[in-house]
């Protein structure tokens, strides 16, 4: 039992070299304004768009510079869903950002970001995990977040509002299947609440992997068409378990961010 556990293991780290190794040779981050630096409007990074559910929630975008909550640079994304004016809720509210951005198709891609989680409630127990942060990916560059199916919940935890604690990171790899891709992250609302309000914040957000510019052109296609697999649309994700790719994620992030920690 422990010599297969050790072969699975030994497989699985190849498999995070294998990518890592891969997105390393040429890592441009496609993502524009991971890092919020750039400026806002109306509470929105520049680049980024927004999306919710609406229903019986309030919902709120804007540019954070307190610096509990702040991971690289002066501002982080702060993503605001609350119940203080009105007298319930519906299940699952939804609310977040997306950008679209240029890629290589076929080619392993490392996203990456960092944040946090506040309520009001103050820790999972206590809001009964009411708030979760989850990333999705649209593999033809869609801007529907409905019609994204592989969303993946980040295993951060819940922290007061007024009283965060450490900033935690999140990486994947994803291959995408077009020259289009669209990142979303979303804020989950679980369950109903009257008067209560949780806090998200997003930095340092990237997507490495070969520039689209660098890629080589494609040649024209033969007179008699060879046949080939169609594109399944669904990425490689490999949320951040153990040490392999998160150590890989931190090393590329730390290379092209400034940790002001």
């Amino acid at each position: 039992m422990v010599r297969k556990w050790y072969i699975s293991l030994l497989l699985s780290l190849a498999l995070l070299i294998t990518i890592v190794g891969a997105v390393s040779a040429d890592s441009t981050n496609v993502i524009k304004n991971g890092s919020f630096e750039e400026g806002f409007i109306w509470g929105v990074g520049q680049h980024w768009n927004t999306f919710s559910n609406g229903g019986s929630a309030s919902y709120g975008y804007h540019d954070d510079t307190w610096d509990p909550v702040v991971y690289d640079g002066e501002y982080s994304q702060l993503l605001e869903v609350h119940t203080k004016a009105v007298t319930g809720s519906q299940l699952d509210r939804y609310m977040g950002i997306y950008q679209v951005v240029d890629v290589v198709p076929n080619q392993p891609y490392l996203f990456s970001m960092y944040g946090l989680i506040r309520s009001t409630e103050g820790t999972e127990k206590d809001s009964e995990w009411n708030y979760r942060v989850q990333v999705g990916f649209d593999y033809s560059g869609g801007t529907d977040f409905n019609a994204v199916t592989n969303w993946v919940e980040v295993p951060w935890r819940e922290w007061p509002r007024l009283q965060p604690g450490k900033i935690e990171s999140f990486s994947q790899s994803v291959t995408p299947t077009s020259n289009k891709l669209t990142v979303f992250i979303r804020a989950w609302k679980k369950f109903p609440t009257i008067g209560q309000e949780g806090n998200i914040n997003i930095d340092a957000v990237s997507l490495l992997g070969p520039s689209p510019a660098a890629a080589p052109a494609t040649p024209a296609p033969a007179a008699t068409p060879t046949p080939t697999l169609p594109a399944t649309g669904v990425g490689m994700g490999l949320p951040v378990l153990g040490l392999g790719l998160g150590a890989a994620a931190l090393g590329l992030t730390r290379r092209r961010l400034r940790n002001r920690r």
